[in-house]
């Protein structure tokens, strides 16, 4: 089912990633919040979905969803661009505009003391948001007679989106029978990757390509000099090396000694942090923004990097051997099996999981949503097509509802951030012959994700080999 770029561009009819790629020059303030890349806020789709086919009732879902808005994960994210501007504030280097920067940088600096990597307020209200409209739109699944089964990983951040999701089925079904739990037991499908796929996603070929395209589209000058009123504070930065308990284990030449001083251009490393900050944003409920730093043009180009860095790690790219997906097979297995097992004898009308990105990017480029397999060697085609704000971002989450009629017969739909999406197989055609898109059925979406993780998996031990 994979498709090259070539016949992507031949077919007229090839169905496109994403709902709307926006261009470099589409970019507005109401749509800017899109390019904060995998730190995209979540937000409610706001759509009517299509009819079941008569005689067809809901009665399971199969989910996997990413966390909530959280905080950035390290200290130095915060602290490092902050520093850099405090310092230069002290020097007498920092302009007007460079002041308002470092006022905001310290607010979030400060605001995340002691809460790196946690679910933020509106993270909590987004998985809320959503089990809402489980009950909302599925009434047949979550009622009070229901039982459902959730996981998550042990991070606490998932733990705490799992939690306001549970908290949100009680509220609405004090009666729904919940089973949850975050386990180390659960993390061989939930959230762990086969080992031998790490050579391929660190490949020199990919690294390579990352960084020579990252190099491309990472463009500091204008941006340092609205910053600085004078740019050498910055591109001939006095970078102290941080002094080693034991120096006899440093590799030498590369680095400077243990304490030294030595002169850098750190010019895009400040460009690049600012954006990790300006992009993370979104996810809290301040009311400030670092919106204005950079332009659109440089709004885009960094969050193609970010979109370029998740598609080599996540996608059937040819500079890792169209294998990758592979590696989170053990996601699409549980989800085929509890299904099964679900249909052949019941017990549980919905198994939710909560994880994190590095699962779900892969599992729906494995699962081919919306022909999230589509392959391309060239970097700079990537973000025409395949672009993660329309794939994985802040509570992103994949549901897979199932329908059956009184002859037994089973189709499932997929929805994609709660927006229906195409599977690889042909919709279901009725007795009538009426086709019926956005519905499948589970056989043959079972026999094709069963064949691929099969076939995939013969790949891998072939190219081992």
């Amino acid at each position: 089912m994979k498709r090259s770029l070539l016949t992507v561009v031949l077919s007229i009819t090839a169905l496109s990633l994403t709902a709307e790629v926006i261009t470099k020059d589409q970019i507005t303030e109401e749509n800017l919040y899109k390019f904060g890349g995998s730190m995209t806020e979540y937000l409610d789709p706001q759509v009517e979905y299509s009819k079941a086919p008569k005689g067809f009732q809901p009665f399971y879902m199969s989910h996997y969803g990413r966390h909530g808005s959280r905080y950035l994960l390290n200290t130095s994210q915060y602290e490092d661009p902050y520093n850099t501007l405090k310092e230069a504030y002290d020097k007498g280097v920092l302009t007007e505009f460079g002041k308002t920067v470092m006022d905001r940088l310290e607010i979030m600096k400060n605001d995340a003391e002691g809460r790196l990597g946690d679910l933020t307020p509106k993270g909590q209200r987004q998985h809320r948001e959503i089990a809402r409209r489980m009950v909302r739109n599925y009434p047949e699944i979550f009622n009070k007679n229901a039982h459902i089964t959730a996981r998550s990983t042990t991070s606490h951040r998932v733990v705490a989106s799992m939690t306001a999701a549970m908290m949100e089925f009680s509220a609405l079904l004090p009666k729904m029978e919940i089973d949850f739990n975050d386990s180390d037991y659960d993390r061989h499908y939930m959230n762990s990757e086969d080992p031998a796929i790490s050579s391929y996603k660190n490949s020199r070929e990919r690294n390579e390509a990352v960084s020579a395209f990252n190099a491309a589209h990472t463009n500091s000058e204008r941006l340092m000099c609205k910053l600085f009123t004078d740019t050498t504070f910055i591109t001939r930065y006095a970078y102290k090396a941080p002094v080693m308990r034991f120096p006899f284990m440093t590799t030498g030449a590369q680095q400077p000694a243990s304490g030294a001083t030595s002169i850098q251009d750190r010019s895009d490393a400040l460009y690049n942090q600012i954006y990790e900050v300006a992009a993370n944003m979104q996810s809290h409920d301040l009311g400030i923004d670092l919106n204005d730093v950079f332009t659109y043009e440089e709004w885009y180009d960094m969050f193609t990097t970010n979109n370029t860095y998740w598609y080599s790690v996540s996608a059937y790219s040819p500079l890792t051997g169209e294998i990758v997906p592979y590696g989170h097979a053990s996601l699409l297995q549980d989800i085929l099996d509890k299904a099964n097992d679900v249909i052949a004898n019941g017990g549980t009308n919905a198994h939710l999981r909560y994880g994190h990105d590095t699962a779900l990017f892969p599992l729906l480029c494995l699962m081919e949503i919306n022909d999230c397999d589509w392959s391309v060697s060239d970097f700079e085609k990537i973000a025409d097509k395949w672009v993660a704000y329309d794939i994985v971002h802040m509570g992103s989450n994949l549901q897979l509802i199932f329908f059956k009629d009184k002859k037994g017969t089973v189709l499932v739909r997929a929805l994609l951030n709660e927006e229906e999406a195409e599977l690889p197989v042909d919709s279901y055609i009725d007795s009538k012959g009426r086709e019926h898109k956005y519905f499948y059925e589970w056989s043959k979406v079972s026999a094709f994700y069963q064949s691929r993780i099969e076939s995939l998996k013969q790949k891998l031990s072939a190219q081992e080999n």
